[in-house]
């Protein structure tokens, strides 16, 4: 690569200029104000968020980039399911009847869809030989319908070995994985919370658990058990207290049919362009990104880390300083244009699973290989002492290692790296597509997707100094001799979580078919190794058919380092079967 002599890197960024910092207070709390209730994807705050980002490009002289002239590149998702007319669940045999409506209902992960069988009572449903315990032994589901109930033996006590077992997508997976032709619900009636059918929360997973579920009530599912010379009750309470299972078939069909309706809603990446002034390169582009939405009220399926407090969360941290910071970029670098274009992008529905970002990359506005490099900010307002700054991506191109701690040299932040190019914002969607990233973060703290994460909160005069850093990265990146080299991180960490093995592999999220669809692999990682690519839909790991992330997650649960197991994938027409060699969690990242 060319370097530029220090001096010029310094002129080139324009280091001179301080970031508006009651522009950035003004932007901040209007974002993250209670009238705009929590900026929810497809919700009116959310839609005020993204016209007041347009309607503040549009102050600043950016020309629009979004489609049919304005600002806005819509797209749609599903924002809940809801049953339709059709659902019906009957019983014959030793049991004849029809359920009433009140009696029964599809969990939002159903599959729409008829299925019919022998019902076969599987306790719990969990099979935890760690444990000692497993609810399917001497019972076969396959072709049948499971009856299992929620909890288990230990109630749902955290800190039981039953645990990992203990939601309900875990236990329809491995129900369908060992056969199920559909799943029944109950809560039983020696646990708390017996009687209706339980309400499970749309978890905005777009796949469904590929066969009919029911929630059914209480009362129903004791009437299945009417003259067998044992009551559901009994067998409850021989499981919770002897720690055994009371599985059985019970003499009798059930008969399901499941119509679930999805709810689609429109949201919007807010787009601006301001073009470069080389002649040579000014057609080329950094994408400056930045995602406005957020939890709304919270709640279950949120991800709010208060579920249970239904309240609005502003997010001022997440990500109203993130768009602030857009936006004063955008104002300095308006002022004096770089070499290179430069979009702005505002992504919608980020906290669905980068859905913005992932929808921008797949119907993008110009030529894709235009793009150089993409700079993201997520809660860039709460800098600790120093001012303290992430900056994630940094292995990603061979030039960031010069460019970012010269640039600091003016700055005096205390920076911390991190190699990688995947992570849980909408930078992960550009480092997918081969694109260098940067990504600028000033950590996690207590307010994290919480009704706490206001306005009045942030670190403003450290948020002022990170801005003015970022400014002048992107300015620097846009007047670079050459465009960065894009290169893959060998072995960079995941997020940490509790499985035993990793494969490396990047799912994308919105992905609303059958499988896992790939956004990306590790460098140097298993899945790598075994040939996976980006594009591939991973239907089948082992004998365990993947109809949705859970599933893949459960699959790999299934496994120990060291093993090879095979992963049928989908890559455009092709059906390959790659063997996975398993590497170690690394206590718990995966």
């Amino acid at each position: 690569m060319k370097k530029l002599p220090f001096l010029a890197l310094l002129l080139a960024a324009g280091l001179a200029v301080a970031a508006d910092l009651p522009s950035l207070r003004r932007d901040v709390y209007f974002l993250a104000s209670s009238g705009l209730e929590g900026r929810r994807a497809g919700s009116v705050g959310a839609q005020v968020a993204a016209s007041y980002i347009a309607q503040r490009f549009a102050a600043l002289g950016l020309s629009p980039a979004g489609e049919e002239g304005s600002f806005f590149q819509p797209f749609t998702f599903v924002a809940n399911v809801t049953p339709g007319p059709a659902n019906a669940l009957s019983f014959s045999g030793a049991v004849t009847l029809q359920a009433q409506p009140q009696e029964f209902a599809p969990v939002p992960f159903s599959a729409s869809g008829e299925a019919e069988g022998e019902v076969v009572f599987v306790g719990y449903g969990i099979s935890a030989p760690e444990a000692g315990y497993d609810d399917y032994q001497g019972v076969d589901v396959k072709g049948k319908v499971a009856l299992l109930l929620r909890f288990s033996p230990a109630g749902d006590d955290p800190s039981s070995p039953f645990a990992p077992y203990l939601p309900l997508r875990r236990k329809v997976s491995d129900a369908v994985a060992k056969g199920a032709a559909a799943v029944l619900i109950a809560t039983g009636p020696a646990s708390k919370e017996s009687g209706e059918p339980v309400k499970v929360p749309f978890d905005y997973s777009f796949a469904d658990a590929g066969v009919p579920v029911m929630a059914i009530a209480t009362p129903l599912a004791e009437r299945l058990f009417a003259g067998q010379g044992f009551t559901l009750r009994e067998l409850q309470e021989r499981m919770d207290s002897r720690r055994e299972p009371a599985s059985r078939p019970l003499p009798v069909t059930a008969r399901i049919k499941a119509d679930l309706q999805p709810e689609r809603r429109q949201t919007a990446n807010v787009l601006a362009m301001l073009p470069g002034t080389d002649p040579v390169v000014g057609h080329e582009l950094v994408v400056v990104g930045a995602h406005y939405d957020h939890l709304g009220f919270g709640g279950p399926g949120s991800n709010s880390l208060a579920p249970d407090v239904r309240a609005v969360h502003n997010g001022a941290d997440d990500n109203a300083s993130g768009v602030a910071a857009l936006l004063e970029i955008a104002r300095q670098l308006a002022a004096h244009p770089p070499r290179r274009s430069v979009l702005f992008v505002s992504f919608g529905a980020e906290e669905l699973g980068l859905l913005g970002s992932s929808y921008l990359l797949q119907h993008f506005p110009l030529p894709k290989d235009w793009v150089v490099a993409m700079v993201n900010l997520d809660m860039v307002g709460r800098p600790k002492k120093g001012p303290a700054l992430t900056v994630g991506g940094y292995g990603t191109a061979k030039e960031w290692a010069e460019l970012i701690p010269k640039l600091n040299r003016n700055h005096h932040l205390k920076l911390t790296t991190s190699a990688g190019g995947y992570g849980a914002s909408d930078h992960s969607s550009f480092y997918s597509a081969g694109i260098p990233v940067l990504f600028f973060f000033t950590g996690a703290h207590e307010d994290y997707h919480r009704p706490s994460d206001d306005a009045e909160k942030l670190n403003y005069p450290g948020f002022a100094r990170v801005v003015q850093f970022a400014t002048d990265t992107v300015r620097a990146v846009a007047n670079l001799p050459e465009r960065p080299t894009y290169q893959k991180v060998a072995q960079e960490e995941g997020p940490r979580r509790s499985f035993k093995v990793r494969t490396g592999l990047i799912p994308e999220y919105g992905w609303e078919g059958r499988g896992v669809k790939v956004s990306g692999v590790r460098g140097g990682s298993a899945a790598e190794k075994a040939g996976l690519q980006a594009g591939d839909v991973v239907i089948k790991v082992g004998e365990r058919v993947v109809h949705n992330i859970y599933d893949y997650m459960y699959a790999l649960g299934d496994h120990l380092p060291g093993e090879t197991v095979p992963f049928t994938v989908q890559r455009g027409e092709q059906t390959l079967t790659l063997p996975v060699t398993f590497e170690a969690g690394g206590g718990g990242k995966s």
